[in-house]
């Protein structure tokens, strides 16, 4: 994208937040600007799922352009990836397509894992009724793709007559008047990539801060606690990081299952090496990181104090 396309695209990214801040439209995630160079699909602009607090589902919202929005029309492809879970029913959708600075009719195709890149779902027109965003049935639009397994999925924005195909490339370098525009790709219905857990550091130690010494040689335990959305028997242990950022390579070891807690759900205790976790006197918290077997990624956090080393004399 040159700077003047990248310029409009600034100006339709803010009418669009003035319009989703006055509208309050629930699941719709505000928009980041498409980053050149995504394409070819090894390539695609990685997006970040944003999920309301409350919402069992979020979404993804890119202002983007395909070629340019003035002069002689080119050839190009948008790639974007994200993860999603198993069961999610995503539906990704063009607005604006043919109703922006530049009209671009889109073609829109959902890709499994490389490095094959499957075409798994597929969509040139959405037709009647136009939905919310849209003003012309050549706006594209995927309707209720249940994603068949945990993992990265890569959405790709083209133009007719270029139909996707497995891998990403296209039946057809062929440009006609609508081949090049400027479109917003909104995607809903994916769940957080980050399950939020609660931990207890030192368990056992009643309602007051968790005291850490950063200087210390011992062993800080940590709680993982248990929910009835969250088995402590799905935690991959040897995935376990803890400390100042949650990235420390920590772990010593952790115990069986036990009820820490007293509310009837198993939790495991874990041990984490005090040192490697690299807590700074003005820190509050404590970050654990760690995986689920079924690949999901989670964290928790826990108040902390942290204590002065002892003065030697």
């Amino acid at each position: 994208m040159c700077r003047f396309m990248m310029g409009k695209l600034i100006v339709r990214s803010a009418i669009l937040a003035i319009v989703l801040g006055a509208t309050a439209v629930p699941g719709v995630a505000r928009a980041v600007n498409e980053m050149e160079s995504n394409h070819p699909i090894s390539s695609a602009q990685a997006l970040t799922v944003v999920v309301e607090q409350g919402s069992p589902t979020g979404g993804a919202t890119v202002d983007g352009v395909l070629g340019n929005l003035t002069g002689t029309a080119v050839v190009d492809l948008d790639f974007y990836v994200l993860r999603g879970r198993e069961g999610d029913v995503v539906t990704v959708d063009i607005d604006g397509g043919m109703g922006g600075v530049r009209r671009v009719d889109t073609i829109l195709g959902i890709f499994g894992p490389g490095p094959t890149y499957k075409l798994l779902r597929y969509n040139d027109d959405a037709g009647y009724p136009l939905d919310l965003g849209s003003t012309h049935p050549y706006d594209s639009r995927i309707d209720n793709f249940r994603l068949p397994a945990t993992g990265d999925y890569t959405v790709g924005v083209s133009s007719y007559p270029r139909r996707f195909t497995d891998g990403g490339t296209t039946t057809s370098n062929a440009l006609n008047g609508f081949s090049n525009g400027d479109y917003t790709l909104v995607i809903s219905g994916v769940s957080s990539p980050v399950v939020h857990i609660n931990i207890d550091i030192k368990p056992g130690h009643g309602n007051s801060l968790a005291p850490i010494n950063p200087t210390s040689k011992g062993k800080i335990p940590v709680a993982l606690l248990g929910s009835r959305d969250v088995s402590v028997s799905d935690v991959d242990v040897t995935s376990l990081t803890f400390g100042h950022t949650g990235n420390e390579a920590s772990l010593s070891k952790c115990s069986g299952r036990e009820d820490v807690n007293d509310d009837g759900v198993l939790d495991i205790v874990c041990h984490f090496e005090n040192q490697p976790a690299a807590f700074s006197p003005t820190d509050e918290e404590a970050i654990l990181k760690g995986k689920l077997e079924d690949g999901r990624l989670f964290e928790g956090r826990g108040w902390l104090k942290v204590v002065p080393a002892k003065a030697v004399y």
